[in-house]
């Protein structure tokens, strides 16, 4: 049986920059797990004693890029049994872009996708490598069950933009991009849990910093939620928190927050578990 658990997926684009409102979504929400991207703080200014006196133990991956750096915070009453700063058995790909720990007995990355480049000739095979590599993770069966949570760079389809025309065969919305991201999909046996909830919402997730982007819902949905297909039967919700996106110095980013129940789910066949993949 898995304990009912929260976590909270949020590209804070900054934690200096955002901590205030880090603070509030920590002391007022008190989520189990916070998966955090673009934390563009070195390795000796991330604030692990302040997150302890709140209640957080914290794992950083602080990278070389100043625009990188991946968290995860744990609450203190849940054990942090395993803990990994490689992806795909490699360290130096994962600095600053993949941290992974398990608690509960589940298994959860905190993923940050290089952007890529524009279709202007420039090489963006680093993005579609560190793509393939977090496939190859994935399918890793001492990983299971398996929660990653971040900032994919990559929007699923169409649906998940609000104009694909203005978009079409960028780093974003590209053929290569996409098929990568189906590939994790496929090999890790993972489903898209907001797309698999909300089959028909936007949901977006990021929305340009420029005046009205965010009022006018120009928005993308390039943060993701993938899970293993045996944690479907205790997640119960998987929405956009948008009070996190609004109000004094908000990211360009929305928090994404799931929520998975304490219910001991009936044990289903391998055959069960194909049918659900292949229905989200």
């Amino acid at each position: 049986m898995i304990e009912g658990m929260r976590v909270v997926s949020w590209n804070v684009n900054g934690i200096r920059a955002r901590w205030p409102r880090l603070i509030e979504l920590l002391t007022c929400e008190r989520p189990d797990v916070v998966c955090l991207q673009e934390t563009r703080c070195p390795a000796g200014k991330f604030p692990h004693e302040r997150l302890l006196e709140m209640g957080y133990q914290s794992r950083h991956s602080a990278g070389t890029s100043k625009a990188g750096g991946v968290a995860i915070l744990v609450r203190g009453d849940h054990r942090v049994s395993e803990r990994n700063c490689e992806l795909d058995h490699q360290r130096a790909i994962a600095e600053g872009r993949w941290i992974e720990l398990t608690t509960e007995g589940i298994t959860i990355g905190s993923v940050y996708v290089p952007a890529g480049a524009d279709r202007d000739g420039s090489d963006d095979s680093g993005k579609l490598a560190f793509l393939e590599a977090v496939a190859r993770q994935a399918c890793d069966a001492h990983a299971h069950p398996l929660l990653i949570a971040g900032d994919f760079n990559v929007a699923p389809a169409d649906q998940d933009i609000y104009e694909p025309a203005w978009f079409e065969d960028s780093y974003q919305a590209g053929a290569a991009e996409r098929a990568d991201l189906r590939a994790i999909l496929d090999e890790g046996e993972l489903v898209d849990v907001y797309r698999r909830l909300h089959p028909d919402e936007p949901g977006y997730t990021c929305w340009d910093q420029r005046e009205g982007h965010y009022a006018r819902d120009y928005g993308l949905r390039i943060d993701l939620v993938l899970a293993s297909a045996e944690l479907l039967p205790y997640i119960d919700d998987c929405d956009v928190n948008h009070a996190y996106r609004r109000g004094y110095r908000p990211s360009n980013h929305a928090p994404l927050d799931v929520a998975l129940c304490p219910v001991a789910a009936p044990a289903r066949r391998a055959s069960d578990e194909r049918e659900l993949l292949l229905a989200a």
